[in-house]
């Protein structure tokens, strides 16, 4: 396959959002709280409406609804408090970037300082200020399975130990913004995202318009990565809010320094873990608390908790289970879904402990897990029969590329080499915590000249999906794929078939594309028979040709939607998802014990897959999810000091490059197709989840040390060699 996409974004052809061109078109600042928390008293934007070039200054009593309409998510802006530092609270619209920024500079707001809370321990403390009303307890779930007390009481060992998480960058190349066009009455809106149709919802609720007044249309994206979610949400509602009161286009590109202050970050999770084990290795018992900090406001918390706690068990046969999963509201800037959605974190911490626990049994960590993995009919902590279970299967190739293999040399003397394993299970597309169901629709336009067009809501950010909906097309109808064309993402005429999340995209999307193409089989079929024809004996074009002579109805609609899923959300047990992926990871590092400096030399992430549609698409996302969990193990970390974020740009927020990127091995298998028509199952996701318990397993093993708490950065793994000393 070739990316249909590919030319022109390595041409520069490609339009993002800031090449977008209309004439008249208002460039939108946003003024923001520099506190980590303050009452607003007053805002005076006199000197700023003075201003060159200025046309209008918004504050929130100029928008007319809430962004979702949620009391404690994030407003499109602060009205009487803002609750973090960079919290947007007035807008200046002016004829270019510069005339807006200057005037932004010019609006004078007046601040009464308030008490602020910046981590969980301050939050919750008893005389904590409130971040919003009602405490700040945000969001928890508690999962019960058997009896822990009984299962302590009849274990060997009680084995208890301490991680957590830090808070990272989305990190996506292309920052955010969009462009908002007034017209038809309503809005045309275009920005990159990854739901589409949430965003068109968020604006319609905002501005209290209708949503087909909305027109939303997705240019090229410059990756996402979890972000150009929430963030999006909120600036196309801005830029709309500034676009219908001044009857002009307005537009906005955030500058990286603007992303860093103001755009939502990962949860940062702290997690005690708590087993009772046999000493022959099994486990008996399992207790585990997390606690996340949601950040200011609301958004995915509530989700993102939900599936840390289906998952924090792992894919293990535990009898007696709890698990408990906190969200807390503090003055920082507010969290939201990053790649991974809470599993990279609780993965972390999870599987950080099953090595933990097999050294201390001594036991070899790859026969630990095969002790205690779940299989077909195991019953998970929730209380879920799970059916194809491939953990085993991941594991067997786990060890066959990669525990067969030696440790390697050290490069020059005085390096140290260590290696790590891990094996991880998260549950596929949204579950039910989305609490609806699950469902995508795709249309397909047949062209008398046998081409066809695929209207599909799937949001193209990178991950190749328009490319797998294609292939689908062309593979189940035996077209050329040359002759499949993907209809750009315009809201008037695509579909809605939910976001592109949870690596629900090919599932959802392609199953639809699937049905699809089987409801205009069915026509052509017909069409070929009444012609006295056989449409098995007729290529697809010549069968085209039949259909385009003797039927108007040259179109395939097809919905696809994941089987429901019984959840008791106030027990917190069912079936959390429909599907489970599963993965296992291999890595061997080199330290330099003098610097604390690690390399990964050797990493080999496995990955359950199903169906593959696009064998090298797969491994793309594979090596891509490797290199977001590789920053997460070893090097980001987005600091924030008494509410105030620490660093503002890439100069000092290190990320992975090409050269770290080394030994990469991307090994997708097929045990088994997934559960649905195409027998396909996510990758997106997973990719990152279970590449840092390895890493840092591998580097403990390295160096004699252990570290609970990530990143292993230089300082850590110094201070952490001192300690042992």
């Amino acid at each position: 396959m070739v990316r249909t996409d590919a030319f022109l974004k390595v041409t520069g052809q490609a339009k993002y959002v800031d090449d977008l061109r209309v004439p008249g078109t208002l460039y939108v600042q946003t003024v923001r709280c520099p506190y980590p928390r303050a009452e607003i008293l007053g805002i005076d934007a006199k000197k700023a409406l003075s201003a060159s070039g200025v046309v209008c200054v918004l504050t929130a009593k100029d928008i007319p609804g809430n962004l979702l309409a949620g009391s404690k998510d994030k407003p499109v802006l602060a009205a009487k408090e803002a609750k973090h530092a960079g919290d947007g609270v007035a807008l200046v619209a002016a004829e270019t970037r510069a005339k807006a920024e200057a005037a932004a500079k010019l609006v004078r707001v007046k601040y009464k300082r308030m008490k602020s809370v910046h981590t969980v321990t301050e939050a919750l403390a008893t005389e904590a200020p409130a971040v919003h009303e009602g405490g700040n307890l945000a969001f928890s779930h508690i999962i019960k399975k058997g009896d822990t007390d009984a299962g302590f009481a009849g274990s060997d060992r009680i084995i208890e130990r301490e991680y957590s998480t830090q808070r990272v960058m989305h990190g996506a190349l292309e920052p955010d913004g969009a462009l908002a066009v007034p017209e038809n009455g309503g809005l045309t809106v275009y920005c990159p995202g990854k739901a589409p149709f949430v965003t068109r919802k968020a604006i319609a609720i905002s501005l209290g318009l209708r949503e087909s007044d909305v027109r939303l249309i997705q240019p090229a994206t410059g990756g996402a990565f979890g972000g150009k979610l929430a963030d999006i949400n909120l600036i196309a509602s801005r830029l709309g809010a500034a676009a219908l009161i001044t009857g002009r286009p307005c537009k906005t590109t955030w500058s990286r320094e603007e992303v860093f202050l103001e755009g939502s970050k990962r949860h940062p999770f702290a997690f005690k873990y708590k087993a009772g084990v046999m000493d022959d290795g099994t486990i008996n018992a399992l207790c585990v608390s997390g606690y996340a900090d949601a950040g200011a406001y609301a958004s995915v918390s509530k989700a993102v908790i939900w599936r840390a706690a289906v998952e924090a068990a792992g894919p293990y046969d535990i009898p007696n289970v709890r698990i408990e999963m906190h969200a807390v509201y503090t003055n920082n800037v507010y969290s939201d879904g990053v790649r991974g959605f809470g599993s990279p974190q609780v993965d972390f911490a999870s599987e950080s402990f099953m090595n933990e626990i097999a050294e201390v049994l001594g036991i070899p960590p790859l026969e630990f897990r095969r002790k205690n993995i779940l299989r077909d009919g195991g019953i998970s902590a929730t209380g879920q029969m799970l059916e194809e279970v491939n953990a085993g299967a991941c594991l067997e190739k786990l060890e066959e590329v990669f525990c067969s293999l030696e440790k390697p040399v050290p490069s020059s003397p005085g390096k140290l080499t260590g290696r790590g394993i891990s094996c991880i299970f998260r549950g596929e597309a949204r579950g039910s915590a989305g609490g609806d169901r699950d469902g995508s629709a795709v249309h397909l336009n047949l062209c008398r000249d046998g081409s066809i067009n695929v209207f599909c809501g799937i949001a193209e950010m990178g991950q190749g999906g328009y490319d797998a909906v294609s292939k689908i097309v062309s593979d189940t109808l035996g077209a050329p794929q040359e002759d499949v064309r993907m209809s750009a993402f315009d809201s008037d005429y695509v579909p809605d078939g939910g976001p592109t999340t949870g690596s629900r995209g090919t599932i959802t999307f392609g199953n639809a594309a699937y049905m699809a193409c089987l409801d205009l089989v069915g026509k052509m079929r017909k069409a070929s028979s009444e012609a006295g024809l056989s449409y098995d004996d007729m290529s697809f074009s010549e069968a085209a040709g039949v259909l385009g002579a003797r039927s108007a109805d040259l179109a395939g609609r097809g919905y696809f939607e994941l089987p429901e899923t019984a959840w008791d959300f106030e027990n917190c047990r069912g079936n959390a998802y429909a599907s489970y992926n599963y993965a296992a990871c291999g890595a061997d590092v080199e330290v330099d014990p003098k610097s604390g400096e690690v390399k990964v030399t050797r990493l080999a992430a496995i990955h359950d897959l199903g169906r593959i549609i696009n064998c090298e698409e797969v491994k793309g996302q594979i090596v891509g999810g490797a290199s977001m969990a590789l920053g997460l193990s070893i090097m980001e970390d987005f600091p924030i000091i008494d509410g105030i974020p620490a660093v503002r740009n890439f100069d000092r927020y290190r990320m992975p490059n090409a050269g770290d990127m080394r030994g990469i091995m991307a090994i997708p298998i097929t045990p088994r197709s997934g559960s649905n028509p195409l027998g396909v199952k996510g990758i997106g996701e997973p990719s990152s989840a279970a590449v840092a318990p390895a890493i840092i397993s591998a580097v403990n093993d390295a160096l004699g040390i252990k570290i609970r708490d990530l990143p292993a950065t230089p300082e850590k793994t110094l201070a952490a060699m001192e300690a042992r000393k």
